[in-house]
């Protein structure tokens, strides 16, 4: 798939430029996991069959390869960057994790 072609079928998801730069690239890689926290940029990548990963799936993921201790200053750090988090999940990556 060519990069126009790419672009205007993200494009048609109306997303924040940054979103929507990193999922027409993505079309264009198989291999590519896009780094995606918006729930609307997530759907979009879905329904375009696209691998995403997660602000919470990157710290967890940070901690399976020994670059952080724990999981917790990680998430505790996103509600002053903007990002909501309902206490259930952090609950649950609490408890999945050891924490």
């Amino acid at each position: 798939m060519n990069g126009c072609r790419s672009d205007t079928i993200v494009q048609a998801w109306d997303l924040g430029v940054g979103e929507t730069a990193v999922l027409s690239y993505a079309l264009t890689r198989p291999d590519f996991v896009a780094v995606i926290a918006d729930t609307a940029g997530r759907r979009c990548a879905r329904s375009l069959n696209i691998t995403v990963i997660g602000t919470l799936g990157l710290i967890v993921l940070a901690k399976w390869r020994g670059l952080i201790g724990r999981i917790m200053p990680g998430i505790e750090a996103l509600p002053n960057a903007g990002l909501w988090l309902s206490d259930t999940l952090i609950e649950q990556l609490k408890q999945q994790e050891g924490e």
